[in-house]
C-alpha cells in the first residue's frame, strides 16, 4: 500500500506571499481613501470578496468530492475497516471510576491551562521565555509570567489568569467549554443525540464573542456557528466554506464521551463520531473517535500506552491518522525536542493545527512521561503546536489511568474547586465537583446500555 504521508508533503503556495498580498490589498484600500477615491476602492474590494467566495466554493467542491476506500465518512464503513479490538472492556462502572474520572477531568483542566499560556508559540520562544523568568522547561508548574497579561482571554478572562500567582479558578478556554457542551448535549438528548440536537445546544449556549471581548470559539467551530446563526442547518452549516475538516478541534471535543463510557471504547468512539462529523471529515473525525476510545479505555487499564493502542482499534486501520499514530508508537523519543523534530521532519507542510500532528504530540508526550503526570503534560506542551489542546488531552488520558490522588497538588490547588465559563444561561463559575458528579450520573446510566 502506498504510504498516505506522501500525499501531504507538497505545499503548492507560500504562506508569506499570500499574507503579503492580503496586506497589500488592505493598504491599497487606505491609500485609495487618502487619494480621494474610496468609493471606487470599495467596489474593487467587493469584487475581490466575491472572487474569494468563489474560490472557497471551488475548494469545497473539490475536497468533498474526493473519495478514498481507506477513509470513509459513514460510521458503518469506518467500523468495517477497523482492526480487531476489544470493543468493550467492562460492563459495569470500574470500582475506582470516581477517582479516575476526577483524575481525567482535573487533569484535562491542568493540561489545558498550562498549554494555553503560550499556545502555538515556537519551542525556542517558549524555552527562552521560561529561562528569562526562571521557570523550568519543560514546565513543571504553571507559568510565572505571561505575554500581554491584561489582554482578554475567551470573553470572561484575562491572560493573567493563566499564571500561577493570579489563578483563582480554571481559566476560561474553548477546549474546556467543548467538554461542557458535550455534557449538556448528553444530559438533554442522551446517547442517541443527532446533529440537529447539537445545533440546538450550540446555538442556545455558545456565544461567539467579538474582537473586543474575546472569542468563544475558533476555526471550523466559529464558521459553523456563524452559518447556523445565519439560518443554515447542520450539517451543511458545519461544512460550508470550512477548510478545517481534518483539524484538531474535533478531538478536543471528544473527552466527555470517553468519560461517560468507561471501559467501552466502541461506544465512546461512536458518540465522538456523531459529534465531530457535524463539521469534520475523514481524519478529523477519526481523531475524535481515537481520543474518545483511548480515554474510555484509560479508565480500566494501568498503562496509558495500552489505552492508546486500544484507541487505534476503533478507527480505519489504513487511514492517514492511524498510520501516523502507529509511526509515533514505533519511533520513541527521549524528550520533547526529539519528538517534535521527528514529527515535523515526517509531516513537513501539514498545518500546525492538524488533528494528526497534534495527536502525535499527545502520544509521544504520554510515551515520554508514562504515569508521571507532571512530565506528561510538561513534555507534551513543550512540543508546541496547539498545546492547550494537546496538554488537555494528554492530561485527561494520564489522569484517567492514575487517578486524582496521583496528580501533584500544585496542579489542582490553584483552581479553588471551580472553573470560569462563558456559556449563555450559566453562571460565571461552575464547581468542578458538580461537573464531575453530572458526568458520573451519566456514566451510571449509560453503562446499563447494550
Amino acid at each position: 500500500m502506498k504510504m498516505k504521508i506522501q500525499d501531504v508533503r507538497y505545499v503548492p503556495y507560500s504562506d508569506t506571499w499570500l499574507r503579503e498580498r492580503t496586506e497589500d490589498i488592505t493598504r491599497y484600500l487606505r491609500v485609495a481613501a487618502e487619494f480621494g477615491c474610496s468609493m471606487e476602492g470599495r467596489e474593487i474590494y467587493e469584487d475581490f470578496q466575491a472572487e474569494i467566495g468563489r474560490t472557497l466554493d471551488r475548494f469545497q467542491a473539490l475536497v468533498l468530492a474526493q473519495k478514498d476506500p481507506d477513509e470513509p465518512d459513514d460510521l458503518e464503513s469506518i467500523r468495517a475497516l477497523r482492526p480487531d479490538g476489544p470493543r468493550r472492556l467492562a460492563t459495569e462502572l470500574p470500582p475506582d471510576y470516581g477517582e479516575r474520572l476526577r483524575g481525567a477531568f482535573y487533569g484535562r483542566m491542568a493540561g489545558c491551562t498550562l498549554g494555553a499560556a503560550l499556545e502555538f508559540n515556537p519551542i525556542d520562544t517558549m524555552k527562552a521565555w521560561a529561562e528569562y523568568f526562571g521557570d523550568n522547561y519543560p514546565p513543571t508548574d504553571y507559568w510565572s509570567h505571561i505575554k500581554d497579561p491584561m489582554a482578554k482571554h475567551y470573553i470572561t478572562g484575562k491572560k493573567l489568569d493563566l499564571t500561577r500567582e493570579h489563578m483563582d479558578a480554571v481559566p476560561p478556554d474553548d477546549d474546556t467549554i467543548y467538554t461542557l457542551l458535550a455534557l449538556l448535549t448528553l444530559e438533554e438528548y442522551g446517547t442517541e443525540f443527532t446533529h440537529a440536537d447539537m445545533e440546538h445546544i450550540w446555538k442556545k449556549y455558545l456565544p461567539l464573542g467579538d474582537e473586543g471581548g474575546g472569542r468563544g470559539c475558533w476555526w471550523g467551530e466559529r464558521i459553523m456557528m456563524e452559518n447556523l446563526l445565519s439560518g443554515m442547518k447542520a450539517p451543511e452549516a458545519g461544512l460550508y466554506r470550512n477548510p478545517n475538516l481534518q483539524n484538531i478541534a474535533g478531538w478536543t471535543r471528544a473527552d466527555a464521551y470517553g468519560y461517560v463510557c468507561p471501559g467501552w471504547p466502541e461506544k465512546a468512539a461512536a458518540l465522538a463520531y456523531m459529534d465531530c462529523s457535524i463539521n469534520h471529515r475523514r481524519n478529523g473525525v477519526y481523531g475524535a473517535m481515537f481520543m474518545a476510545a483511548t480515554i474510555a479505555a484509560a479508565f480500566v487499564v494501568e498503562d496509558p500506552m495500552e489505552a492508546v493502542r486500544i484507541g487505534l482499534t476503533e478507527i480505519p486501520e489504513h487511514c492517514l491518522f492511524a498510520e501516523g499514530i502507529r509511526w509515533a508508537l514505533e519511533n520513541k523519543s527521549a524528550d520533547y525536542r526529539e519528538a517534535a523534530d521527528k514529527c515535523w521532519a515526517r509531516y513537513d507542510g501539514m498545518f500546525n493545527g492538524s488533528a494528526l500532528t497534534n495527536a502525535i504530540h499527545v502520544v509521544m508526550g504520554l510515551d515520554i512521561g508514562q504515569k508521571d503526570f507532571t512530565r506528561v503534560i510538561g513534555e507534551t506542551i513543550a512540543m508546541s503546536g496547539d498545546n492547550d489542546c494537546t496538554g488537555a488531552t494528554a492530561g485527561s488520558i494520564c489522569g484517567a489511568v492514575i487517578g486524582l490522588k496521583n496528580i501533584p497538588e500544585h496542579w489542582i490547588k490553584p483552581f479553588h474547586g471551580r472553573m470560569h465559563i462563558y456559556l449563555k444561561e450559566h453562571p460565571e463559575y461552575l464547581e468542578l465537583e458538580e461537573v464531575c458528579g453530572r458526568l458520573e450520573r451519566l456514566a451510571e446510566t449509560f453503562v446499563k446500555q447494550r
